[in-house]
């Protein structure tokens, strides 16, 4: 069985930068491409990314504060990224990594090299923090699915849809936030013309169903979203751990 490439996110506002980046790694990763901070936020909400490919120049943020950010988040805390720019001063090389790059790769570059340099950070990211646990569940982020834990330590894996899955694992990660049924919208079904705020409903709707009673933790606030907060006396036994 072939097996699935990782997943790349390249943050770049210029298009041949982009073609020439996927000519480079299109083989060797699955390579998402935004031009802006602002949809590369959005993408990093919404889906599983191993590796992050970072211009510092963009349109509507600076490369370095934006990686800043991340790090200043435990869920990006370990993600790896690599700012890729045309800013060949020795400061700026010091100041992305002093704000948690992991590498600097100066314009114009050689392909091959940048293949090796992303096939050798790909190769060292670890599945640790690709799982979690939560409430009686194991949220597996490689593979994309969610599995009830089972007394006696066995798993069984919920019937999810890949929106689905999204939509739980994100409510999972961001536990006690609220999510508008328009901010769910744009961040889960952005590709699609046709679709309503009741598309949101039924979703949970479904997810409430397939959690079993753990759903009722899926809660709608009034005027508000959804979100999924655990209860009190359950939050230091059910508290998310990595894996």
């Amino acid at each position: 069985m072939e097996t699935q490439k990782k997943r790349v996110l390249l943050v770049e506002d210029s298009r041949e930068m982009q073609a020439i980046v996927r000519h480079s790694i299109g083989e060797i990763c699955n390579l998402k491409c935004v031009a802006s901070a602002e949809e590369g936020r959005q993408e990093l909400e919404k889906g599983i990314y191993s590796l992050v490919l970072l211009e510092v120049s963009l349109p509507d943020a600076n490369g370095f504060e934006f990686c800043k950010d991340l790090r200043a988040e435990q869920r990006f805390a370990d993600l790896p990224v690599i700012f890729l720019t045309g800013k060949t001063e020795l400061s700026s090389k010091v100041q992305g990594f002093e704000v948690g790059g992991d590498d600097y790769v100066t314009k114009p570059f050689d392909p091959e090299e940048l293949k090796a340099r992303v096939r050798g950070k790909l190769r060292r990211t670890k599945t640790a923090g690709s799982s979690f646990l939560m409430a009686g569940f194991r949220v597996d982020l490689s593979l994309q699915k969610i599995f009830v834990v089972n007394k006696d330590g066995s798993e069984t894996a919920l019937p999810l849809t890949p929106i689905e899955f999204k939509l739980m694992s994100h409510f999972m990660k961001n536990e006690g936030k609220v999510f508008s049924r328009q901010k769910l919208l744009d961040m889960f079904w952005s590709d699609s013309l046709y679709v309503s705020k009741h598309t949101v409903d039924t979703h949970i709707s479904s997810l409430r169903k397939k959690l079993g009673a753990p759903g009722i933790n899926l809660r709608s606030i009034f005027k508000q979203g959804y979100t999924f907060t655990l209860p009190e006396e359950n939050k230091d036994r059910d508290r998310e751990m990595t894996i």
